[in-house]
């Protein structure tokens, strides 16, 4: 355990439209997930800051593709969807703009779906799940808000979600374990 440590993270840079997004020679995982998922508390959490991915009561707060380094490549945290007060031009702008990057991007090499174990795996989340599949991206399912049921409740959701799902997990910002477990993942597959 004393191997594993945090990802030492840093804010670098938000774009609008694919075709801003800047051209280097790392590798991007990116995080996906429905408003509200949890996305931006595990990049805080997996950086030990509180307040790099800014973290809102209120969802939809990700507007554009935040770009964050670390040492080895990216984490590419996408807005959340399905949030219902996002506008209309706002997600029209999204439903062209997002799937060139899942189609396109050379870079990318994982995805972390997040979706919130209280509620988990909407159609929304079957929805991307399908474009990664499609597009032949290796995936992680991340079941967030752990904390937030009965721990003996966990692997019961796990196995019933594993069933056609070939990878999942769980998450909460407030254990440590697994958070580290997470960040080790990453660093491996940034390494790679």
């Amino acid at each position: 355990m004393s191997s594993l440590r945090f990802l030492n993270i840093d804010f670098f840079a938000s774009f609008e439209e694919y075709h801003q997004i800047i051209n280097h020679d790392g590798k991007e995982i990116a995080f996906v997930g429905a408003s509200n998922s949890g996305k931006s508390s595990a990049i805080n959490a997996l950086a030990n800051k509180s307040k790099l991915a800014k973290v809102s009561k209120k969802p939809g707060k990700t507007k554009l593709f935040n770009f964050f380094r670390l040492k080895r490549g990216y984490i590419v945290d996408f807005p959340g969807y399905g949030y219902a007060k996002t506008s209309k031009e706002q997600k029209k702008i999204w439903s062209i703009e997002l799937p060139k990057y899942f189609e396109k991007r050379p870079n990318l090499s994982f995805a972390y779906l997040f979706s919130d174990i209280r509620h988990p795996l909407k159609d929304s989340d079957y929805e991307m799940l399908e474009m990664l599949v499609k597009n032949q991206i290796e995936h992680k399912i991340i079941f967030t808000k752990s904390d937030k049921i009965n721990s003996q409740e966990i692997p019961k959701i796990l196995d019933r979600q594993k069933e056609g799902l070939l990878q999942v997990d769980f998450f909460s910002v407030k254990d440590k374990s697994q958070i580290l477990k997470i960040a080790s993942e990453i660093n491996e597959l940034l390494s790679n």
